[in-house]
């Protein structure tokens, strides 16, 4: 039925006279079978024994084609044409002159295709016929979608660990494997409070993983095999291996004291000092100083022994406190003989900075005097995250290696925080796709979301503040949604006083961001519906805002686009 005949041509002899058809009397150009082309159609049909009804199958959950191998290929491209000119028999018994794509709906699960053929008939004459060939999508699924719903189908597995009561450390990680693709192997992924398991159906992949896994973080790697089964006439053994790779219990605003060993193989530096980054290298500098230096997981693991293993950060981004600066001023620090070289000179400067308590305001007139490295971006009024120090409670021996060198300090100042509320970020970050394992109580499942979310604010907050973090994640421009028109609304000259702030070489820069998110697209949808409830609409009001909202969008990208063509 869905073959047709919309033209038929016969190639005429050229130099001869009109002559009448032999069956039907009109005339026609003279040609070898003197037959006009409705009678050879009549007598001959050239796509007798083409089918024109076929099937073509898809995987649904990585949208690749069988060929019978399962390849990759758009809707309406060149290699989805060649799979599916392959598929057609009879074909290769005429010759083919066009084929084009016939426009369908992507849901019909329907593919068309124009074909245009050649083929001698009786006389020597040439027959050229156009017909449509219709495709059925069907859904298989491939062996690699298999083994993700099928447990025990992995081989290798990389157990990624940290020991540490937070989870910002993975939050960057995660947006490594999305910036590099590196996660796209993986059978399937799992998340446990203090790490997550990459599932690999092939040990090679497990490797190229934790080799990527050494070039960006400090991870120290062990593996073990396990034997399967085996067969001893063949001499073939079954294992699977595990790959368990630990992070250095260290992370970017901890406040540590480093060990005896270890500080003095980084020339000695203070043994307080401030995880400023954390890489494939561990950045410190002194904040009372500006020295810096850094070192590996190998370096950590030849230096730290005993007790001193496990040593991580006496004060974490949990316990950073808002204080408002009240004073700043620049001060020449000279370099101490032995200290590593600056390489971040321009970067950095010292300052003494007077600083209070967010809290305190308009409470008492409590006021600290401290030294910081972050002269070159504070200014009078900002407001800058730091640590108590005179109210921690540090180990007796740690207190007296610090003074040794110096007065231990009141206040250590960490970064700088913009006064961008999370709720009006122009840009937004992608998110991996894992199973969470732990099944925990109600009441303790509450408190990991409320402590994961605050764990998140703070990895964006460490976004803001450090230009050399953003070079490893990709940022997006997030599309304008009825928060932004309800915080727009509340204070409409909020905006216009920001612009008039000078913005410092850390803070995010609109050419920064890339354009468009379509696989975040449910995850902003679902924030600006917790946000029209928080603002004291209904379920059915945010979700009718939402409706309105996408209807206006597909107008528009309706009405902006090229003209539609039916054939």
């Amino acid at each position: 039925a869905m073959a047709s005949v919309p033209s038929f041509e016969v190639a005429a002899t050229p130099g001869l006279a009109t002559v009448l058809c032999c069956q039907c009397g009109n005339p026609i150009a003279a040609n070898p079978s003197m037959m006009c082309a409705h009678c050879l159609s009549v007598r001959s049909d050239i796509t007798e024994g083409i089918a024109t009804q076929l099937s073509v199958h898809r995987c649904r959950g990585c949208e690749r084609w069988l060929r019978p191998s399962w390849v990759t290929a758009e809707l309406e491209s060149k290699e989805l044409m060649a799979l599916c000119l392959r598929k057609i028999k009879g074909l290769s018994k005429v010759n083919l002159v066009d084929a084009q794509w016939i426009w369908t709906e992507p849901h019909s699960m329907r593919l068309k295709i124009k074909v245009t053929i050649q083929k001698e008939v009786d006389g020597g004459a040439i027959l050229q016929q156009s017909f449509v060939v219709e495709f059925v999508i069907r859904n298989q699924q491939c062996e690699d979608c298999q083994k993700q719903y099928t447990d025990g189908t992995w081989k290798a597995v990389v157990q990624v660990r940290q020991r540490v009561d937070h989870k910002r450390t993975f939050y960057y990680l995660e947006q490594l494997l999305l910036k590099h693709n590196v996660h796209s192997r993986c059978i399937s992924i799992q998340s446990f409070r203090d790490g997550m398991d990459f599932y690999f159906a092939e040990k090679n992949e497990a490797v190229r993983f934790t080799d990527f896994l050494q070039g960006n973080i400090p991870v120290r790697i062990k593996n073990t095999k396990k034997l399967i089964s085996s067969d001893n006439h063949s001499n073939i053994f079954n294992f699977k291996f595990t790959f368990l790779c630990i992070i250095i219990p260290l992370c970017k605003d901890d406040l540590t004291v480093l060990p005896v060993r270890l500080a003095k193989t980084l020339s000695d530096i203070s043994p307080l000092v401030l995880v400023e980054r954390v890489t494939r290298l561990v950045h410190l500098v002194d904040p009372l100083t500006c020295d810096r230096a850094t070192f590996d997981s190998d370096h950590y693991g030849k230096l730290t022994s005993g007790v001193e293993s496990s040593f991580g950060g006496i004060m974490s981004a949990p316990r950073l406190i808002e204080y408002i600066v009240l004073g700043i001023e620049p001060i020449l620090a000279s370099e101490r003989a032995g200290a590593a070289s600056k390489v971040f000179k321009s970067k950095t400067r010292l300052a003494h900075v007077e600083v209070a308590r967010a809290s305190d305001l308009g409470v008492n007139d409590t006021k600290f005097h401290t030294v910081s490295h972050l002269g070159h971006i504070l200014r009078t009024g900002d407001t800058v995250l730091g640590y108590d120090v005179s109210a921690a409670n540090l180990d007796d021996a740690d207190v007296a290696r610090i003074e040794k060198r110096r007065a231990l300090p009141e206040v250590v100042l960490v970064r700088k925080l913009y006064g961008v509320e999370s709720q009006r970020r122009g840009w937004t970050l992608r998110k991996l796709e894992y199973d969470a394992v732990e099944e925990p109580t109600r009441t303790r499942k509450k408190d990991d979301m409320e402590s994961d979310s605050a764990d998140y604010e703070r990895f964006i907050q460490q976004l803001e503040g450090d230009k050399e973090m953003r070079k490893h994640v990709n940022l997006y421009r997030r599309e304008a949604g009825p928060r932004k028109a309800a915080a727009a609304a509340v204070d409409p000259l909020e905006e216009d006083e920001g612009e008039e702030d000078e913005m410092d070489e850390e803070q995010v820069h609109i050419d920064e961001l890339l354009e468009g998110l379509d696989i975040g697209s449910s995850v902003q949808d679902e924030e600006d519906t917790m946000f029209l409830l928080s603002r004291g609409a209904t379920q059915e009001q945010a979700a009718s805002t939402e409706a309105v909202i996408e209807e206006g969008a597909a107008f528009q990208a309706i009405a902006g686009s090229k003209p539609l063509h039916f054939f």
